[in-house]
C-alpha cells in the first residue's frame, strides 16, 4: 500500500479505533506542517484577488488560506469559514511565530466578511511533546493566550486549533482543554467559532470525536493522508474507495467517514470533510496504478496537476474514483490528484449524508483556474436533494451500542456498510435505527432493506409506525446483494423508523446494516388513506392451507406477487388490464408461515399488501 501506512493496514481496522490503540503504530506525517516547511513569511499583505458573485452556500465550505499563498483568486461568496493559516504556539503556551498575522490577511478577511462569511485564526502546534505541555503544565497560559488572541483581533470570529501529533496518553487532556477553551471563549466572546483539525485515521486514539464535537462548532477532518512523499507506491491522497489490503482496510475517505460515525454516531452536524487542492507526482517503476515508487516525489498544486493532465492525458482510476496521468521522461512518472469529476462524487456523499460540509486545503492552490469554484457553486448553493433511501452513513441512520463491536466494510449500496455479530439471547447489545427524510412525508410506500455481501444472520427488522410495531424476519444469508421486502405501505409522517438489533437467537452470525429505501406507492395521493376499492381479497378463511385470491381490475397490465417474509417472490401470476380474476395459491407445497400478496404494475405497487398465513 503506502510506506508508513502499510503496516497499519495489514493489522486491520479493529486494532486502532478512536477509543484507543493497541500496539505501537506509526503516526502519519502532519501534512500541514510538511506543506509549510521552508515557506517564507509574507513581506506585506497577501496578494489575493477575490470576488463576490452573490452565491450563498447551503452547507459549510471551510477553506484554509496559508500565509505563503500569493495571487489567489477567491470566490468570497462561496466561503463560509476562512481559516487564516497560521500562528504557531510553543510548548510554553505562547505564540512563537506570527507569519504575518493579522496584517497579511486583512484583505481576504474583509472580503469574506463583506460576502457574509466568517474568518478565524488557525493556531498550530506539530510537536507531540509541545502539545502535551500546552495541554498540561502550560494549560493556563495557553488558554489565556488564545482568549487574548481573539480579544486583540476583533476582526476574527473565532479560533481553529491545528494540533497534529497528539499523543494517545493526552486524549483526556485534549478533551478537557477544548472544553475549557470553549467556556473561556463563551465568556469573552459569546457566539465565537471554535473548531479543531482531526485526523482521517486516528491511529493514536488521541481524539474523542464525540466529546470534541460537543464543544466545537466543527471538526475539520484532514482527509488527505493516504499517499504522499512517504509512500512506497504512487496513488491518490484522497481515494473515495478502494486502495487498501481489502474492503475493511482504513485506506480511503469512505472508511474514514465510517470510523467517525462508529465512534461519534451523531457527529454529522459538526463534521467538515477536508479535501485536497493538491496532489503528488512520483517517479515510478511502471505506468500502472499501484506502481512502486523508484525515485522522487513532488507535491504540486491543483493548477499544476490539472495542466499536466491536459498535456499528458487525463486518466480515471475506477478503484479510487480519482483522476491521474502518466508520462515518460525518460522513465515513468505518475501524477494523482482530485478535480471536479472526483470532487463531485465526494461532495455528493458529504451532502447526501448530512455532514456539516466540505473543507479545502488549501485556498489558492487552484490559481486562476475557475473549475473548482464552479464545482462548489454547483453543489453548495442549492439545498441538498432529499431522496427515498436512508444509507448507513447518513445522519438519519444512527448506531447504538459499544463502538468496539461495530465494524466497517467497503462494500454496500453506496460505498460501504456496517456490521456486527449476533447474540443468542438477552437484550440487544448493538442496534441501529433508520429514519426517513422524504421529499413527501405524507406519501405511502413499501420498505425494502439492502442486504450487503457477507451477511449471515436471521435478521429481525422492527418497523415502527403510528404507535405500532411490525416485525419482519429476513434471512440475510440467502439474500446477500439483494433488496429484501419489509412490507407496507407505511407513511413517513406516522413516526416511521426501522430498527435492527443483534439479538437473533443464534450467536456469532454476521449481521449487516446498510440502506433501507421507501418505494412510494402508485395510485395513492399524498395525504390520502390507502384505497379501499382496489384490494386483494382471499375467497375463504385466513389462516388456511390454500387460498383463492380475488384480484380487482387495474388500469394496466399487472401481476399478482406472493412474497415470503424475506422478500423473495415465491409465486407470480399475470393479471390483464381491466380483468377481475381469481388466482389459487399455492399450486405446490410451500413452508408454513406468513406471506404477502401484492398486485403490482409495471413500475410500482397498485394495492396494499394482503397478509396470508399459510398452515400445514
Amino acid at each position: 500500500m503506502t510506506g508508513l501506512l502499510l503496516s497499519c493496514l495489514l493489522l486491520g481496522p479493529d486494532l486502532c479505533p478512536s477509543g484507543g490503540c493497541r500496539g505501537d503504530l506509526p503516526v502519519l506525517p502532519a501534512f500541514h506542517e510538511m506543506d509549510s516547511r521552508g515557506r517564507s513569511d509574507p513581506a506585506g499583505p497577501l496578494p489575493v484577488d477575490g470576488v463576490d458573485m452573490g452565491g450563498t452556500p447551503s452547507s459549510v465550505v471551510f477553506g484554509f488560506l496559508p500565509y505563503w499563498t500569493g495571487h489567489s483568486y477567491l470566490r468570497y461568496d462561496l466561503i463560509s469559514v476562512l481559516a487564516c493559516f497560521s500562528v504557531d504556539m510553543g510548548s510554553a503556551g505562547t505564540i512563537t511565530a506570527w507569519h504575518g498575522f493579522p496584517g497579511a490577511f486583512e484583505g481576504p478577511v474583509a472580503g469574506v466578511h463583506a460576502a457574509g462569511g466568517s474568518a478565524v485564526v488557525t493556531v498550530t502546534c506539530f510537536s507531540g511533546s509541545g502539545i502535551h505541555s500546552i495541554l498540561t503544565s502550560s494549560k493556563d497560559v495557553a488558554l489565556e493566550t488564545l482568549v487574548g488572541l481573539l480579544d486583540d483581533n476583533p476582526d476574527m470570529d473565532g479560533i481553529c486549533l491545528d494540533f497534529e501529533g497528539v499523543l494517545s496518553t493526552d486524549r483526556d487532556a485534549l478533551t478537557a482543554f477544548v472544553a475549557d477553551l470553549r467556556e473561556a471563549m463563551d465568556q469573552s466572546r459569546p457566539g465565537s467559532h471554535l473548531s479543531i483539525c482531526t485526523p482521517a485515521v486516528d491511529w493514536a486514539g488521541a481524539f474523542d470525536y464525540d466529546l470534541l464535537a460537543s464543544n466545537c462548532d466543527a471538526l475539520f477532518m484532514m482527509c488527505y493522508p493516504f499517499h504522499g512523499s512517504w509512500s512506497d507506491e504512487a496513488g491518490p491522497c484522497c481515494p473515495l474507495t478502494g486502495w487498501g489490503a481489502g474492503p475493511e482496510s482504513p485506506a480511503n475517505m469512505a472508511w474514514s467517514l465510517g470510523d467517525y460515525v462508529i465512534h461519534a454516531p451523531s457527529v454529522h452536524d459538526k463534521l467538515v470533510v477536508g479535501l485536497p487542492y493538491y496532489g503528488f507526482e512520483w517517479e515510478t517503476e511502471d505506468g500502472n496504478p499501484h506502481s512502486v515508487v523508484d525515485g522522487s516525489c513532488s507535491t504540486l498544486s491543483y493548477s499544476s496537476l490539472a495542466s499536466r493532465a491536459e498535456t499528458h492525458g487525463r486518466l480515471w482510476d475506477p478503484e479510487s474514483l480519482t483522476p491521474w496521468y502518466r508520462y515518460r521522461d525518460p522513465g515513468w512518472r505518475q501524477g494523482w490528484f482530485d478535480d471536479p469529476g472526483s470532487l463531485s462524487l465526494k461532495y455528493s456523499l458529504i451532502l447526501g449524508s448530512g455532514f456539516q460540509g466540505a473543507g479545502i486545503w488549501a485556498l489558492g492552490y487552484d490559481g486562476s483556474r475557475p473549475e473548482l469554484w464552479n464545482c462548489i457553486e454547483q453543489w453548495f448553493t442549492e439545498p441538498p436533494q432529499r431522496d427515498r433511501m436512508t444509507d448507513n452513513l447518513e445522519a438519519t441512520f444512527t448506531l447504538h451500542g459499544p463502538s468496539n463491536y461495530w465494524h466497517y466494510s467497503g462494500t454496500g449500496m453506496l460505498y460501504s456498510h456496517f456490521y456486527t455479530f449476533t447474540v443468542g439471547s438477552g437484550p440487544d447489545v448493538n442496534w441501529a435505527e433508520w429514519r426517513f427524510d422524504l421529499p413527501d412525508s405524507s406519501a405511502y410506500g413499501m420498505l425494502e432493506a439492502w442486504v450487503p455481501e457477507g451477511s449471515q444472520a436471521s435478521a429481525v427488522y422492527r418497523i415502527h409506525h403510528g404507535g405500532a410495531i411490525d416485525t419482519v424476519l429476513v434471512d440475510q444469508a440467502g439474500l446477500q446483494g439483494c433488496w429484501a421486502m419489509l412490507g407496507g405501505p407505511y407513511r413517513a409522517m406516522d413516526g416511521l423508523s426501522v430498527l435492527l438489533g443483534d439479538r437473533a437467537g443464534t450467536a456469532g452470525r454476521r449481521l449487516g446494516f446498510d440502506a433501507i429505501r421507501f418505494q412510494e406507492c402508485i395510485g395513492i395521493a399524498p395525504g390520502d388513506d390507502p384505497p379501499t376499492g382496489l384490494t386483494l381479497m382471499p375467497a375463504g378463511s385466513n389462516p388456511a392451507r390454500e387460498f383463492t385470491i380475488s384480484c380487482p381490475p387495474a388500469g394496466g397490465e399487472s401481476e399478482l406477487l406472493i412474497l415470503d417474509c424475506s422478500g423473495r417472490i415465491v409465486f407470480r401470476a399475470p393479471v390483464a388490464a381491466g380483468e377481475n380474476r381469481t388466482v389459487s395459491w399455492p399450486a405446490s407445497p410451500m413452508p408454513q408461515g406468513v406471506y404477502l400478496a401484492i398486485l403490482a404494475g409495471p413500475r410500482s405497487l397498485l394495492t396494499a399488501p394482503l397478509r396470508l398465513v399459510l398452515l400445514r
